[in-house]
């Protein structure tokens, strides 16, 4: 799973300095932490994350004080970094941090990386002045990423994540550094997600372990029974019962059902501050836990047998023709997601890439389509074409005007579509709208006028 936080400069301070979140109470954090990102070669870090310069970065500047923007900032409202936090299923926390199986961290820390490579490789922008009002998205294709592999939730379950913290800053080509624009990470928040599951559970199928995928491109180990996800899940649990709580105390004033915004706000409610536990007490009292609790822990698998078999061309076919079944020219992460979702963990990224270009992606603008959709497109156009002055009319001027006069609501849109339709002698006419437009309701109105004239009327919807 992947979640994100804007961070400003005063909340860097306040909260990340003060509360020292990320570098606090783990003698070995310093072994968990690590800089990443093109952004970070340039500057020259490497290994684990240095604190005071982290600070330094969170401030808006290079470790040299150099800034890192164009202009000065206000660190009361200026967003210092983002943080996206992508969080193990709780069974395989169980399995990295209560059996202590290092091939899961080590999968997870590989996972988060691939994720974190393509947020950098595809969505790393900045926007530059072209004119008077007019400012142009620009591909940079480096981040300045610290990252913090963290091991337990609040309430001290098992609870493994890392915490990829990108700094508000970019390069471009002449070495200035410049804002990084984050719209499209945060529009392909949940593909970067599933890119990290799927990387996760690629790697620990070739360690053995066996997946059960539960929607949403998420999945939890086979046989790590739900009592025992549930024992570790109090946090989860804490979220849950108040926004049963909140909805209760509201639906006695008969307000609506809560929205996303309003769980957020759960969850931090919810939050407590994050406290420092040796890594023995919390080992020992998970073990404590699983005894009192009377639940199975499965063994880790020794290794697994044999390499899993790549899915990738045909999790390559099934996404782009979902893509492109409703739209001639879509964006490529509309089918890697279809693909990731229902082929999880049968292959890597990189092999789904490879294989999207096999299945015959071609490039359109900033968007793909398929030979095959090109052929569709070009043979709908010379059936229209064939069938233009071919028919007769549904119904003449009149008719329509009598239908017409009692449809006060209708839009000046709506009316001639539905005059174009019952006057056109075309065989084919295609109507386009936006969900919400009225479409529907037209073309019953048209069913209408040709039921009175006659005409038997059948309804056909394109297969999901």
């Amino acid at each position: 799973m992947l979640s994100l936080a804007n961070v400003s400069a005063a909340q860097a301070e306040n909260y990340y300095e003060k509360d020292d979140y990320y570098t606090q109470g783990d003698p070995d954090l310093q072994s968990d932490s690590q800089w990443q990102g093109n952004g970070a070669e340039k500057l020259g870090l490497k290994g684990a994350v240095d604190k005071a310069i982290f600070q330094q970065l969170l401030h808006g500047q290079t470790p040299e004080g150099k800034s890192l923007h164009s202009k000065a900032i206000n660190p009361e409202n200026h967003r210092a970094a983002t943080d996206y936090t992508f969080s193990a299923p709780k069974s395989v926390s169980i399995a990295a941090l209560i059996q202590k199986d290092k091939r899961v961290i080590q999968a997870h820390d590989e996972a988060v990386k691939t994720a974190l490579q393509v947020l950098e490789n595809r969505y790393a922008q900045t926007r530059v002045r072209r004119g008077p009002g007019l400012r142009e998205k620009v591909a940079t294709g480096n981040i300045l990423a610290a990252t913090f592999r963290h091991e337990t939730s609040r309430e001290q379950d098992p609870q493994l994540h890392t915490h990829c913290v990108v700094i508000n800053a970019t390069q471009m080509e002449g070495g200035k550094w410049q804002s990084l624009s984050n719209e499209e990470v945060l529009n392909n928040q949940k593909l970067l997600g599933e890119i990290y599951q799927n990387e996760l559970a690629v790697q620990l199928r070739k360690s053995g372990y066996e997946i059960e995928p539960n929607g949403s491109g998420q999945f939890e180990f086979k046989n790590y029974e739900q009592p025992l996800l549930d024992l570790f899940s109090t946090r989860t649990q804490q979220i849950e019962q108040y926004i049963e709580r909140w909805e209760d105390s509201i639906k006695e004033v008969g307000g609506k059902p809560l929205n996303a915004t309003q769980k957020k706000q759960a969850t931090l409610a919810t939050r407590l501050r994050k406290k420092s536990v040796p890594r023995e007490v919390l080992l020992d009292g998970w073990h404590r836990a699983i005894s009192a609790g009377e639940v199975t822990l499965p063994a880790p698998p020794e290794a697994a047998e044999n390499e899993p078999t790549s899915q990738a061309q045909t999790a390559a076919i099934e996404g782009v023709n979902h893509a492109s079944e409703r739209e001639s020219v879509f964006k490529v992460e509309r089918a890697e997601r279809f693909a990731l979702e229902h082929h999880l963990g049968e292959q890597s990224f990189a092999e789904l890439q490879t294989a999207m270009t096999d299945a015959g992606l071609l490039p359109a603008k900033n968007r793909y389509t398929t030979q095959t959709a090109i052929e569709r497109e070009l043979d709908t156009i010379a059936i229209m074409k064939s069938g233009q002055g071919k028919e007769i009319v549904i119904a003449d001027d009149t008719k329509v005007w009598q239908l017409l006069r009692q449809e006060l609501s209708l839009t000046e849109g709506q009316r001639q579509a539905i005059e174009t339709t019952a006057t056109t002698t075309d065989q084919f006419i295609a109507w386009q709208g936006v969900a919400g437009a009225g479409k529907t309701y037209s073309l019953k109105l048209v069913a209408q006028l040709a039921r009175e004239q006659g005409y038997e009327v059948s309804g056909y919807a394109p297969s999901v």
